[in-house]
């Protein structure tokens, strides 16, 4: 939902499948590796271009018929939801609270991952703001070379608790605050599906939204686990780690594809403080139970340093993380594996 200068974000919805098709971001973060369903369940999947991305589901299901209803169904959800978060669609919820200042009766999604962005803040000291659009919208205006003046009047714009809610209704405090869900709003998007598919009696399937996995049961139906490799960022195929999952999820968020400037030092992920783009960690991958959880705390602790990522991390039930530095580092926090 966010882009770049030289090369497009896989979190922008973008509107031409033309320029989504040739766009490098189009390379996941992390690789699902095949395997063989057993002969009792018919493998079906299907991948659809979406949230600047390309979005795969499988499943496997009794008959084709009933895996490719449930999947049709999921992306159905999948694009009610885009209808909600995205900021670049004048008519969603979403922007028209970030162009209004103000939203009545707020769909009860855009709520909940208001609230859990809110309680990401307060747990992260601030790190995870998604009041931060305002920075990143300057930041790609000016290919990452801001004015200092300029970038100092919408750092002050940036305030998680200036964003209040009464009821179902929205309000930002100040003028000119705005607010980005791109660190968040495709894994709670690809949560959502993976709920739909649940509904229609899907036991063993797998979402890849970009990188963003959601995965329960078996490849196979039987006992063996889904097999994830986590992206190298230095594109060397030489994959930090390779996990089993049978549920849950997992995320990758790194600023070395998505950048504002020439030189990659300016890109999507933003210190809310300073608005400077972090350097020395490469990539922070994280599993949790939830896509959302693990999408919005890898948009954390990349914005920390590797002793307060790793604290963090360990600090929260069910989750676990592998970090990459720029040395070449991995650093894991115990629950990893």
């Amino acid at each position: 939902m966010k882009h770049g200068t030289h090369t497009q974000d896989r979190r922008v919805f973008l509107k031409s499948l033309a320029i989504l098709a040739g766009s490098a971001t189009l390379a996941p973060f992390i690789r699902v590796l095949p395997a063989m369903a057993s002969s009792s369940l018919i493998q079906t999947s299907e991948q659809r271009i979406l949230m600047g991305t390309f979005v795969n589901m499988t499943v496997l299901a009794p008959s084709q018929t009933l895996g490719q209803e449930a999947i049709g169904r999921a992306f159905e959800e999948v694009r009610r939801q885009i209808g909600i978060f995205d900021r670049f669609d004048s008519v969603t919820a979403l922007s028209t609270l970030n162009q209004s200042g103000r939203l009545n009766g707020a769909p009860q999604e855009l709520l909940d991952v208001v609230d859990f962005s809110a309680t990401l803040s307060r747990h992260s000291g601030g790190r995870f703001d998604i009041t931060i659009a305002p920075v990143v919208n300057l930041l790609e205006r000016t290919h990452g070379k801001p004015d200092s003046k300029e970038l100092r009047e919408v750092l002050d714009l940036v305030n998680a608790s200036g964003l209040r809610q009464r009821g179902n209704d929205l309000h930002f405090t100040s003028t000119g605050m705005a607010a980005t869900l791109d660190g968040v709003a495709k894994g709670f998007i690809a949560d959502r599906a993976a709920e739909v598919l649940m509904s229609h009696g899907v036991e063993n399937f797998l979402i890849d939204a970009g990188g963003d996995i959601r995965a329960q049961g078996s490849p196979e139906g039987l006992e063996r686990p889904w097999r994830v490799a986590i992206e190298d960022p230095d594109k060397g195929g030489n994959y930090p780690s390779i996990i089993n999952m049978r549920s849950g999820a997992v995320a990758t968020s790194g600023g070395y594809e998505v950048f504002f400037d020439p030189k990659k030092k300016s890109h999507h992920l933003v210190n809310p403080s300073n608005g400077s783009s972090p350097q020395y960690i490469k990539s922070v991958s994280v599993q949790a139970p939830t896509v959302m959880q693990a999408d919005g705390l890898a948009t954390t602790l990349s914005l920390m340093s590797p002793r307060e990522a790793l604290r963090l991390t360990s600090s929260l039930p069910g989750h676990s993380c592998l970090l990459v530095t720029s040395t070449g580092a991995r650093l894991t926090s115990p629950e990893w594996s």
